[in-house]
């Protein structure tokens, strides 16, 4: 059970540096009104957008990947 929990911390810390990373290197350009994905950068699609996403499809998928993996836990 420790290498569980010790997975999922690991996972947490890196998903943190990454998000710090990425406002560190766009200075916090990106807006709510914003039409570029929160996680990679990549352009979201205007409809898509509309609708109140604010992560393209390939990371919104990946994000619930992530909650689903880990979500027994």
């Amino acid at each position: 059970m420790a290498d569980d929990i010790d997975m999922a911390n690991a996972l947490v810390d890196a998903e943190v540096s990454r998000a710090l990373s990425r406002l560190r290197q766009d200075g916090g350009a990106q807006t709510v009104g914003s039409s570029t994905c929160q996680e990679c950068g990549d352009d979201i699609p205007k409809a898509r957008k509309m609708m109140g996403f604010k992560l393209c499809v390939p990371c919104a998928q990946e994000s619930e990947r992530r909650k689903q993996l880990f979500a027994n836990y």
